[in-house]
C-alpha cells in the first residue's frame, strides 16, 4: 500500500477544463491526466505484487503520493515525518471525529479543512481526516514502504464518512469529497475522470497507463460514443457507489448463470435488487484483483487444471494454461487477457529448492450486506478504458446529482491476439525460473516438481502452506471470509502516478505483461513524450491490500 514520492512541478495555477497525466506502472487528471506507475521486486525473486495506482496531491507545500481509489470517498495523508508540521495551519474540527474502515486497514481522526493541489487544480479548504489513529497494517506497512502516503477516495459524496458527519453536525456541505470540490470550483471541467491502465511485460519493470479528469487520453476518444451505463445503487437514500450491472459472464463460451446475492433489507434502506439474471459489480480501482461468483470462480480455475489449495479459496494452476473470459455489460462484452488470470510465484515449500506455480487472482465474491455482488478490480480494469462520469451536481447539496452518473467502458483486449501474447511473455518468464510445480501435488506434505521441466533450482523459500494462507488471507479469500473528445486541452499536468506492488509473503510475482515494451502504450495510446518515473519497492509485506466487497466505506471503526 506505500508508494514512492514522485518529484514533480505542478506549474498549473489557473488550469481550467480538461487535464490529461500520463500514467506508469513500475514493477505496480483536473481536467487532465496523471502518470502512473507500479512498483515490483528488484530482483527475479521479487514479492507478490498488489498493484496500487497513485497519484500526487500537494499540501502545506508537500507532496504525497496517494493511491486513487474508486471504491472510496475520502481523503486522507498518512502521518509521515513532519506530518504536524505539514499540517500546522489546518483547522482541525475536534468534534468531528471519523473512523474509515477499509477492506484491509483503517484510519481514524478529526475533519480537517486545508487548501490543497492536485492535477493542476486548487482547492481551498479541502476537507480531509487528520490521522490520529492509524491500523496497524497501516503502520506495519508504511514501515516496509515509507512512501505510501494515504489515499484519494473517487467515489461519491453519499459515501464520504467525513461528508456525513458534517452534514449531520452542522446541516454544511463543505464536507465534500475532493472530486466533488474540484467539478464545483471549474464548472468548464466536464465531471467525469478515466483510467487506462496498462501492461507491458512479464519480466518488465514498468507498465503505463492514464488518469484522466474531464477529458480522455488520446486514442480513446472514441470511448464518448459507448453506451452509458447507469450506475446502479440498490440503496433508496441513493448511497451510490460506482457499481454497474453485468449480465453475463462466459467462460471458455460457456455462459454463467447469473444470480444475484444481494438481499433487500428495508432496515438498512436497501429495497433495490439487481434485475433476474444480472449482478451489481463495483468497478473499483482500490482493488488489485477480482471478486467473481463462486461457482464461476471455480469453474474457471478447474477448467485451467487447477488444484483448490485445502483451506484457501486459491487455486494453484499451470503457469502456461489459459481460459476465455468475457463480461458483458449490457451489450458491451470485454474479454480478460490471460496474464489477468494467473500470477507467477515461487516458494520451496519448506523443502529448500524452490518450485515455480501459478496461483488464481480472480477470488470469490461474498455477500454480506452491499449492494453489489462482486468486484471488479485492476485485473479486469486493465482490460478496458473506464470513463466515470458523476452527473451533474446540485452545488447546495453535497453530492447529489441532478441526473444519473454513468460509467462507459472501452474493450481494449482482444482474446486471439491476447492468448499469443500470453504464450510468448509467460514462457518468457519462466524460462529464468526454478522448476514448475507438479499442481497435483500441492497439497502434499512435499509438493514436487513436474518431470522434467528443464528449469533451474533455486535455493530458498518459506513454507508453502504457510505462504499460500497468507495470500489467501490477504485476498479475503480464504474459507472463513470482508469506488465526444475534448477539442481543447488546457495544458498537460505531470501528475506523476505510482503503481505499487505490495507483498504477500510469496517470493515471486510476475505480473505477466506482454509486448509494447518499456513507457510504451497500447497502439492506440499516446505518442506525446511523458516523463515516467520509476517506484521502486523494499522489502516484503505479507498482507495484500484490497477493498473489500462488502466492507462499508462509511462503517465506524470503533463504535
Amino acid at each position: 500500500m506505500k508508494s514512492t514520492l514522485l518529484s514533480l512541478t505542478l506549474g498549473l495555477a489557473g488550469l481550467s477544463n480538461a487535464i490529461h497525466l500520463p500514467v506508469q506502472r513500475v514493477r505496480p487528471r483536473s481536467t487532465g491526466s496523471t502518470l502512473m506507475s507500479k512498483p515490483k521486486g528488484e530482483a527475479g525473486l521479487g514479492d507478490t505484487d498488489n498493484i496500487m495506482y497513485t497519484a500526487e496531491v500537494k499540501v502545506g507545500g508537500t507532496s504525497y503520493t496517494l493511491q486513487l481509489d474508486t471504491g472510496s470517498s475520502d481523503l486522507w495523508f498518512a502521518p509521515v515525518q513532519n506530518y504536524n508540521k505539514t499540517f500546522a495551519s489546518a483547522k482541525k474540527y475536534e468534534n468531528l471525529q471519523v473512523n474509515l474502515t477499509y477492506g484491509t486497514g483503517w484510519a481514524a481522526g478529526a475533519v480537517a479543512q486545508m487548501d490543497v493541489q492536485f492535477a493542476g487544480f486548487s482547492i481551498t479548504n479541502q476537507s480531509f481526516l487528520y490521522i490520529e489513529e492509524l491500523s496497524q497494517w497501516d503502520i506495519d506497512f508504511e514501515q516496509q514502504y515509507p512512501l505510501y502516503q494515504g489515499i484519494a477516495g473517487l467515489s461519491f459524496d453519499t459515501l464520504s464518512q467525513i461528508n456525513k458527519v458534517v452534514l449531520n453536525n452542522s446541516r454544511e456541505t463543505w464536507g465534500r469529497s475532493l472530486m466533488s470540490n474540484i467539478f464545483l470550483t471549474d464548472p468548464s471541467t466536464p465531471n467525469h475522470i478515466a483510467f487506462f491502465l496498462d501492461r507491458t511485460g512479464d519480466l518488465n519493470n514498468t507498465d503505463t497507463g492514464y488518469f484522466d479528469i474531464g477529458t480522455y487520453a488520446p486514442g480513446y476518444e472514441r470511448v464518448a460514443n459507448q453506451p452509458k451505463f447507469d450506475v446502479f445503487t440498490g440503496f433508496e437514500s441513493e448511497d451510490l457507489q460506482w457499481n454497474v450491472l453485468v449480465h453475463g459472464i462466459s467462460i471458455n463460451d460457456k455462459k454463467q448463470i447469473l444470480k444475484t446475492t444481494v438481499v433487500a433489507d428495508k432496515d438498512v434502506g436497501l429495497t433495490n435488487v439487481p434485475p433476474k439474471g444480472t449482478i451489481s459489480a463495483l468497478m473499483d480501482t482500490g482493488t488489485s484483483a477480482a471478486e467473481i461468483p463462486e461457482q464461476a470462480f471455480h469453474e474457471l480455475y478447474k477448467a485451467m487444471g487447477g488444484v483448490l489449495v485445502k483451506g484457501a479459496s486459491v487455486y494453484v494452476v499451470p503457469c502456461l494454461a489459459q481460459a476465455n473470459v468475457e463480461f458483458t455489460i449490457g451489450n458491451v462484452t470485454v474479454s480478460v487477457h490471460p496474464l489477468d488470470l494467473t500470477d507467477v510465484q515461487v516458494d520451496d515449500f519448506g523443502t529448500g529448492q524452490n518450485l515455480t506455480f501459478c496461483t488464481s487472482v480472480y477470488g470469490p465474491a461474498s455477500y454480506e450486506g452491499a449492494d453489489n455482488d462482486i468486484i471488479l478490480g485492476d485485473a479486469f480494469l486493465r482490460n478496458v478504458y473506464a470513463v466515470y462520469n458523476y452527473g451533474d451536481f446540485v452545488k447546495t447539496e453535497s453530492g447529489l446529482n441532478t441526473s444519473s452518473p454513468f460509467i462507459q467502458v472501452l474493450p481494449l483486449t482482444n482474446f486471439t491476439a491476447a492468448s499469443e501474447e500470453f504464450k510468448v511473455a509467460r514462457a518468457k518468464a519462466l524460462a529464468g525460473l526454478p522448476p514448475q510445480l507438479d499442481v497435483k501435488t500441492v497439497n502434499d506434505p512435499t509438493p514436487k516438481p513436474v518431470k522434467s521441466t528443464g528449469s533451474k533450482n533455486g535455493t530458498s523459500g518459506t513454507n508453502s502452506s504457510t505462504a499460500l494462507s497468507a495470500m489467501a488471507l490477504g485476498n479475503g479469500w480464504f474459507n472463513t471470509s470482508e469506488s465526444d473528445s475534448l477539442k481543447t486541452l488546457a495544458s498537460l499536468a505531470p501528475v506523476a502516478l505510482g503503481l505499487l506492488g505490495a507483498s504477500v509473503g510469496l517470493l515471486v510475482i510476475l505480473i505477466a505483461v506482454v509486448g509494447y515494451g518499456l513507457l510504451q502504450l497500447r497502439k492506440q495510446g499516446s505518442t506525446r513524450t511523458a516523463a515516467y518515473v520509476s517506484v521502486p519497492l523494499r522489502g516484503e509485506q505479507h498482507v495484500e491490500y484490497k477493498d473489500g466487497g462488502a466492507t462499508r466505506y462509511d462503517t465506524p471503526f470503533r463504535g
